[in-house]
């Protein structure tokens, strides 16, 4: 009897080993021999997250011998942000250029199979999007660890919550300076869902053409992203490409604040032509103390150095625009 229920087991298992080389499913094997000893597969599926704007999802071009000279072509594009089951990482052979890349199984919620580019995923974590505009990267949760680079504002990345230490955090993204994992302040990400979605269909819509269907979709994905995230970090930058009139009318809308003054709460403040660290021109400088007097300020709210506030617009001492994160209300009219 034992000897009966040992060769079938040899036999089961060589089929579903040709089984899983023919379709490239590795977890066909498992599934089935826990199936076969009455157990159900269970625990937490491994998952990532895609962090390229149209990911390739690959599939086999020739069989699966379970080597580097396997060839895999695409198949689909893959939306940034798009939550996928990930398995193991392996070289193949991309059939188009014929280089090899390492490349990681992943998984589609319509349930397809097939291989991602590895640096064009992240495995674990939550999703976030930059929105500070001087997000500093660092080598490690230490402050005395920053590399000198950037990270974009409007990047989706992943962020492992478990890494939190002293107000920094690591995450992974495609940006190739972040593809190896390294720390921002927590404070340079938002983990709204509003500000993630806005930033995905800004960067899906931005690339696409201005005629024809392109122009149709374009327009779509932007005013779909209006309507839905109102208090998105990038509401303002969406509506200025929906209407490039209304740049001024966002900029310059009256204060919605009861005091007119507020005091320099640092020094050397900078005073910009515009209310933006790039496009602004520096016209002069405020001290610690200064009394300024406030006439506008910007509605959607900055985040730099991650601070988040309005930009203000004075009339006096001098006429520019200020972050409000150097400026402190006070009683005197």
């Amino acid at each position: 009897m034992k000897k009966t229920m040992v060769v079938s087991a040899l036999a089961i298992i060589a089929l579903l080993s040709f089984a899983c080389k023919k379709d490239g499913v590795k977890q066909a094997l498992a599934n089935a021999i826990a199936a076969e000893e009455g157990a159900v597969a269970s625990g937490p599926q491994n998952y990532g997250y895609v962090v390229r704007l149209n990911a390739s999802f690959c599939i086999f071009a020739s069989d699966d011998t379970g080597s580097e000279t396997d060839k895999v072509k695409w198949a689909a594009s893959m939306p940034l942000g798009d939550r996928v089951t990930v398995g193991e990482t392996r070289k193949l052979t991309y059939e188009s250029d014929g280089t090899v890349y390492d490349f990681i199984e992943v998984r589609r919620d319509d349930g397809s199979d097939g291989f991602a580019f590895a640096a064009q995923v992240a495995a674990g974590g939550q999703l976030a999007v930059v929105v500070d505009e001087k997000a500093n990267l660092f080598k490690s949760p230490k402050a005395v660890d920053v590399t000198g680079t950037l990270v974009s504002p409007k990047t989706v990345v992943v962020y492992y919550p478990e890494t939190e230490s002293g107000g920094f955090v690591e995450i992974k993204g495609y940006d190739y300076a972040i593809r190896q994992g390294g720390y921002v302040r927590l404070s340079s990400l938002s983990r709204k869902n509003s500000d993630i979605q806005s930033s995905i269909m800004l960067q899906t819509a931005v690339p696409l053409g201005n005629t024809g269907a392109e122009k149709i979709k374009k327009d779509a994905l932007l005013e779909m992203a209006l309507l839905e995230y109102p208090d998105s970090a990038f509401y303002t930058e969406i509506l200025t490409l929906v209407n490039p009139n209304a740049a001024s009318v966002i900029q310059t809308e009256p204060v919605p604040v009861r005091l007119s003054y507020m005091i320099v709460n640092d020094d050397n403040v900078n005073v910009r032509s515009v209310p933006d660290t790039v496009a602004g021109r520096v016209i002069d400088s405020l001290y610690e103390g200064d009394e300024v007097r406030v006439t506008e300020q910007t509605v959607a709210e900055s985040v730099i150095d991650g601070e988040r506030a309005h930009w203000y617009h004075l009339s006096a001492p001098v006429d520019g625009w200020v972050f409000g994160a150097f400026l402190d209300f006070t009683v005197n009219q």
